[in-house]
């Protein structure tokens, strides 16, 4: 099987709603207004021209109308998940895999086609700890602490809006247990890798929740991981200021890139995780520097810089270097960009 590419659109709008399918008492039943981001995933087929310019424009086409409108004349109930299929359906082009909308940033839902639904809710608290099971001199072998950001996924392939009222029920009660704590002294997390973290609090879920899909952990802005009952998966982000056009005779000027790169790998039973993120930065290092406060146009063995041969330029490079890696992403702002999905049976 071959490496996928895909192309990530988001964009902005804002809309008023007043939502009827909640408890009597919920203050989303009342008028109220969000900054809503309403994006879309494609995959990018062989010998496709399709561009991130491309979606852009689509997706403002579909979005456009919404902004500084009253969503509830579009929509009898405009929730999240409703504005999610809603947008899955407008976009409607075959190579169309999934659209998102949230409300807030700790809030939203996506949809992957008409009976494959998610809802999603994020809630963040402080605690301390430290890795017992690290090598001496390991600066995370020393008690420390971090401001932890969790994101709770939902099926929703009924369409219903439950789940997302119990997601809220269980960010509060969760939140409650982790917060203003030293990990190490909870039952289960007596070496509180973020690994370890989104298992524990998976199975916590899972016990009396069967609807829990996918926990993610996240101890920085930078770096985080998943575990959805079977796997896990940890990503570390890296930004790049760097100068491109992606017109051979045109204007240079540049980005603030986001890069991101994904890790799976059977879990380290001693450690408990699946690689060390610090050892992931090392690893992309040389590419790094290859691209960081430089003009991509001058990459060596890249003859057209778009969004797509980026990607799959840093993934020629990195994938011999780094076994365990599974995607590569390339952003040029929250939202926008590209991934490279690698065929991990290669």
């Amino acid at each position: 099987m071959k490496n996928k590419l895909f192309l990530y659109g988001q964009k902005e709008f804002n809309a008023a709603r007043q939502l009827k399918i909640l408890p009597e008492d919920h203050p989303s039943n009342n008028l109220h207004g969000h900054t809503f981001k309403g994006g879309v995933r494609l995959e990018l087929e062989d010998g496709s021209s399709l561009s991130l310019a491309d979606i852009k424009e689509d997706l403002s086409n579909v979005i456009n109308p919404m902004d500084f409108s009253f969503l509830n004349e579009r929509i009898q109930n405009p929730s999240d998940l409703n504005l999610a299929n809603e947008l899955f359906q407008t976009y409607g082009t075959a190579n169309l895999i999934s659209s998102h909308i949230s409300s807030s940033s700790s809030q939203g839902a996506s949809c992957e086609g008409p009976k494959n639904s998610y809802v999603w809710k994020k809630f963040s608290f402080q605690a301390s700890h430290k890795l017992p099971n690290v090598p001496k001199g390991h600066k995370c072998g020393n008690m420390h602490g971090h401001t932890f950001e969790v994101i709770l996924y939902a099926e929703s392939s009924d369409g219903s809006h439950k789940n997302l009222l119990d997601l809220n029920l269980l960010s509060n009660s969760l939140y409650l247990e982790l917060n203003k704590k030293c990990l190490n002294n909870i039952v289960g997390l007596e070496n509180p890798t973020s690994e370890l973290i989104a298992s524990w609090v998976y199975s916590k879920i899972k016990a009396s929740h069967n609807f829990i899909s996918k926990v993610e952990v996240m101890e920085t802005d930078h770096a985080g991981c998943s575990f959805d009952g079977k796997n896990y998966k940890i990503w570390r982000d890296q930004k790049l200021e760097s100068a491109i056009s992606y017109e051979s005779d045109g204007e240079i000027y540049g980005f603030g890139y986001t890069s991101r790169l994904y890790v799976e790998s059977p879990l380290d039973k001693v450690l408990g995780w699946l690689m060390d993120f610090g050892d992931v930065k090392e690893i992309f290092k040389p590419i790094f520097l290859q691209m960081d406060h430089q003009n991509l146009n001058e990459l060596e063995n890249l003859s057209n810089p778009s969004i797509v041969d980026l990607v799959e330029w840093m993934g020629i490079q990195l994938i011999p270097a780094l076994p365990e890696l599974s995607g590569i992403g390339l952003y040029e702002s929250e939202g926008n960009g590209a991934e490279l999905i690698i065929n991990k049976e290669r």
